[in-house]
């Protein structure tokens, strides 16, 4: 058993759920969850909702409410929206909208800065006159894209991943008033990329001789290795967000692209607090002691997720920040998925939490995985969502395991078969198992080909169930017995397979079946290559209720 800690980047609360929030790194990390827990594995799953960050603070004061509570409302919309109706998973570490965030950020920030890792640069800002002098940093400010011209503030672009500031961003305007802002020199601090090339370099050579990172990762960080790193501003002047613990900079606060990382830790620790695992002392104030556990254990296999929007974060500034504080673990993969949008004029029909309240959440779950954009954008059109439901789940899924269930009733009063299963379907229960185990890795994971992988094995399974009634109508011979129990194993396989793409539809069929399902993780367990999942005479219904409905 290893153990795992899989993160997925924290929410922008200046956006509302929506499907491309959901088909990126928050469903594919909780996929990947639930497999490795199902295989036994200890996982833990964090992501947070950063209530320092200015886009939370400009949020807050448009709807009059504290930057605690809404990220605390943010985080809670998060977690209703990837369990899309279903069971809620446990992602979000809501304590960490206390103090264990802050102490985390200081105490790693006064490590660093004590270790002469950081140094203090002039650094140009923008400045709105018309508002009173106010800098302007992240959501405070629009613009283009300084690198490909797409729509952008001044974080990171939504397009290319790479990080704005008054040099790079086009065309700036105050967010707040549409004034062209004033760009002033400002003393800051700041964290010099370049010293951390070689250690950089090295580590995503490691990192992808081990995982198999998708191409817009790989390509985005040679990109960025081939010119010079810039110096990254840790604080700025601002009157949100964590205050910088030094003397003479008490109008500062800390970066929300820098204390990320940290608060990822912290959110992990406070998450294993949770399950009962006390880490003493870890975050009891800035000087405390105790190391973080499970970012510190060398065993420990850390999976980040993430979107285009937070790729120079996720791959390039956390890895360097890791290496210069020097006694945490680094991610041995960073899983980037490309941007979803809605097709056409079904935008408003699909994009927000109606269409997500409504819908049936395996299906939805399922059509996302079978569509993922690992590799180029992709987008979300209702017409093939519905097909499918209609061809692949109802008339496919449902279709099979119905003809099975009437087959059993029918020739064997509704009990499995004594001879052992054989035929086409035996063979590809074998390999079902081995494709979604390999498909669902964290070292090449790919959402998209397990979900292909089980699309392909229900479209088998209906031609040669087929086949088999066709068998039984000319008269059982020695085929018909053994492939009927070849389909129960089948159907009970891809129940165990689907769990993570389809948890609520797979816990109906375990309890039909009579699959043992683990009572920690709540998903049916894998059974051994020679073992049945459903022993023969095993008494099977006739019938199992209706769970997807086409659209």
């Amino acid at each position: 058993m290893n153990t795992y800690v899989v993160t997925s980047a924290p929410p922008s609360p200046d956006a509302d759920p929506h499907l491309g929030l959901l088909a990126g790194s928050f469903l594919g990390a909780d996929v990947l969850s639930r497999h490795l827990r199902q295989r036994g594995h200890h996982v833990r799953y964090v992501g947070y909702c950063d209530e320092h960050s200015t886009r939370v603070a400009s949020r807050a004061a448009e709807s009059g409410v504290t930057p605690h509570a809404l990220a605390r409302v943010v985080g809670d919309r998060m977690g209703d929206t990837l369990a899309l109706g279903a069971m809620r998973p446990d992602w979000f570490t809501r304590p960490l909208t206390d103090t264990a965030h802050a102490h985390a950020v200081r105490r790693f920030f006064l490590g660093l800065w004590e270790a002469g890792v950081l140094e203090v640069r002039e650094l140009p800002v923008f400045r709105c006159g018309p508002c009173g002098g106010r800098y302007l940093h992240e959501a405070d400010v629009r613009g283009r894209c300084g690198h490909c011209a797409a729509p952008a503030d001044g974080g990171y672009c939504g397009s290319c991943g790479l990080p704005q500031d008054p040099v790079r961003l086009a065309d700036p305007r105050c967010a707040v008033c549409g004034a062209v802002p004033d760009t002033v020199p400002q003393r800051r601090i700041a964290f010099p990329l370049e010293r951390y090339r070689e250690q950089l370099a090295a580590y995503h050579d490691k990192a992808r001789g081990e995982a198999e990172w998708r191409p817009r990762a790989r390509t985005f960080v040679d990109r960025l290795l081939a010119d010079e790193l810039p110096a990254v501003p840790v604080s700025r002047k601002a009157g949100h967000g964590i205050p910088v613990p030094l003397p003479g900079w008490e109008e500062h606060v800390l970066d929300t692209g820098f204390s990320g990382i940290w608060g990822l830790v912290a959110a992990t620790e406070r998450l294993a607090e949770a399950y009962g695992e006390r880490i003493a002392e870890a975050y009891d104030g800035d000087q405390a002691g105790g190391a973080p556990q499970l970012w510190s254990d060398p065993e420990a296999r850390i999976v980040a997720f993430t979107g285009v929007d937070q790729l120079f974060l996720h791959t390039v500034l956390w890895p360097a920040l890791l290496l210069a504080e020097g006694t945490l673990g680094l991610p041995g993969q960073v899983v980037v998925s490309e941007a979803v949008q809605p097709r056409g004029m079904e935008s408003g029909a699909v994009w927000g939490g109606a269409f997500l309240r409504r819908t049936n959440a395996d299906a939805l779950r399922f059509h996302l995985c079978l569509t993922a954009a690992e590799r180029a954008e992709g987008d979300f059109s209702l017409g093939e969502y519905a097909d499918t439901v209609a061809t692949v789940l109802a008339g496919g899924l449902e279709t099979w395991t119905d003809t099975v269930l009437d087959l059993l009733a029918e020739d064997f009063g509704s009990a499995v078969p004594g001879a052992a299963p054989a035929g086409p379907m035996a063979v590809e229960r074998r390999d079902l198992t081995l494709r979604i185990a390999d498909a669902l890795g964290a070292e090449a994971y790919s959402p998209l080909r397990a979900a292909e992988a089980l699309a392909t094995a229900v479209e088998r399974a209906v031609v040669d169930v087929h086949r088999l009634r066709m068998l039984r109508d000319a008269g059982p011979g020695q085929e018909y017995a053994p492939g009927l129990a070849a389909h129960v194993e089948l159907l009970a396989a891809f129940t165990v397979a689907a769990a993570p793409l389809m948890p609520g539809w797979s816990a109906l069929l375990a309890g039909e079946l009579g699959i043992a399902v683990d009572q920690e993780s709540r998903l049916p367990v894998w059974a051994e290559e020679d073992e049945r999942l459903v022993p023969a005479g095993t008494v099977l219904p006739d019938a199992v209720p209706v769970y997807f409905h086409e659209q």
